[in-house]
């Protein structure tokens, strides 16, 4: 197994506790609240399986596997203001503004892996 592979296998059973760990330990108030943790935890899930199926390209990621992580990214992001309500939302939140870096940084990977 390569180093890339297993980076991507650790990475993907991180992602995985991560889901179990909001599942379990995220209190549920509200309709709202309910929401957000399932979002959350379905988007942690299949964003860890992104990192698996990632170990077997050996770092020649197809678009569509962009295309799912990016998805799993936003569905990330929509639950964190899912939980705090939208109206808490500004364009200048470190989360949004950490969110368009790291898209940024995809996109950036991806002209250069296709170029």
């Amino acid at each position: 197994m390569s180093f890339y592979s297993l980076f991507n296998h650790i990475e993907g059973i991180l992602w995985l506790i991560v889901a179990v760990t909001i599942a379990l330990r995220t209190p549920r108030n509200t309709f709202q609240q309910k929401a957000a943790v399932v979002l959350a935890v379905v988007a942690f899930v299949l964003f860890g399986l992104t990192d698996f199926i990632e170990a077997h390209y050996e770092a020649r990621v197809p678009l569509w596997l962009y295309a799912w992580k990016i998805a799993c990214g936003s569905a990330i992001f929509t639950s964190r203001y899912t939980w705090l309500g939208w109206t808490r939302f500004r364009w200048t939140d470190r989360e949004f503004l950490f969110s368009i870096a790291c898209l940024i940084a995809v996109i950036a990977i991806m002209v250069y892996q296709y170029s």
